[in-house]
């Protein structure tokens, strides 16, 4: 049996072999760091710093702003975004402010979607699309901005960003009330975005009427989006069926639109003489082939 000094001494020499190989450890995974640092550096394009860019994501430890995953700096991305002229660069600032949303980033974009610079109120409209309608906030904005604008293209981008979600009736009235004028505005892609959002918004008795009025608009892209409505929200009526029938039979309607029209009635029941004018109307041409032009 080994003696009590022997058995200390045993233990001293394992600690110390132990703590020499930590130590060896430690030394090449340091070795390892510094060499791929090395290569990381030569790497590097010339005239370039190992300093961050601008549209690195800054990640703060124990900041009162963090509040989400990975300890994201809002207040120093907006700064840096603010500052960009780089349009890449903007993008993907943009982006990761999309992507963490809160109080000061819905400020923030509202600011900019305020703004008179036309770069900037896209950018910032942009940015609220990372909000949902249910924010007062941003519903309040979007419908005093559809008040007050007058180019059709922009107005069409408004109406765009009214996406469906589910809030209280009343909260949705007026959105609802917006959408019903410009059903009637002179520019057409603005109708037809309206009538849209409007099959999207309106699951009352009334949606059948809106889409067939919007079926018998002169234009190709209202109509659309009236059939759009029909199938998406599988609205049924006689009288719908009936132009649809009368749109697809047409020689001269476009290979997009009688395409639709055939898949929308697809959803309806066809009598053996509908059927016949459907199978007919199938015969006159493919998706996008233009014939009717």
């Amino acid at each position: 049996m080994m003696s009590g000094i022997g058995a200390r001494s045993s233990r001293l020499a394992l600690s110390a072999v132990v703590a020499l190989v930590a130590t060896a450890g430690a030394w090449v995974a340091f070795d390892r760091h510094q060499a791929a640092d090395a290569v990381a550096r030569e790497a590097m394009p010339a005239g370039r710093s190992d300093r961050a860019d601008a549209t690195a994501v800054p990640a703060v430890a124990n900041d009162p702003r963090r509040g989400r995953a990975g300890g994201i700096d809002v207040q120093e991305l907006m700064r840096r975004y603010t500052l960009e002229t780089e349009l890449d660069k903007r993008g993907a600032l943009l982006a990761t402010l999309q992507a963490n949303p809160d109080d000061e980033v819905k400020r923030f974009a509202l600011q900019l979607a305020a703004s008179r610079d036309p770069v900037a109120r896209r950018e910032g409209l942009e940015l609220l699309k990372a909000f949902p309608l249910s924010d007062t906030d941003v519903r309040g904005f979007l419908v005093s901005e559809i008040d007050r604008e007058q180019d059709p293209a922009m107005l069409t981008t408004l109406v765009d960003m009214l996406s469906p979600t589910m809030i209280a009736s009343e909260d949705a009235a007026p959105l609802v009330a917006r959408l019903t004028d410009l059903r009637a505005h002179p520019d057409p892609q603005v109708r037809a975005a309206s009538v849209l959002q409007t099959s999207q918004w309106d699951r009352g008795d009334g949606l059948e009427n809106v889409l067939h009025e919007a079926m018998r608009d002169p234009d190709e892209r209202v109509r659309l989006a009236a059939i759009g409505g029909i199938t998406a929200e599988r609205v049924r009526s006689d009288r719908l069926k009936e132009i649809l029938l009368a749109i697809a039979s047409d020689p001269r309607t476009g290979g997009e639109e009688r395409n639709r029209a055939l898949f929308a009635l697809e959803g309806f029941a066809l009598n053996r003489a509908e059927y016949e004018i459907y199978r007919q109307a199938a015969q006159l041409g493919t998706p996008g082939d233009g014939h009717g032009h």
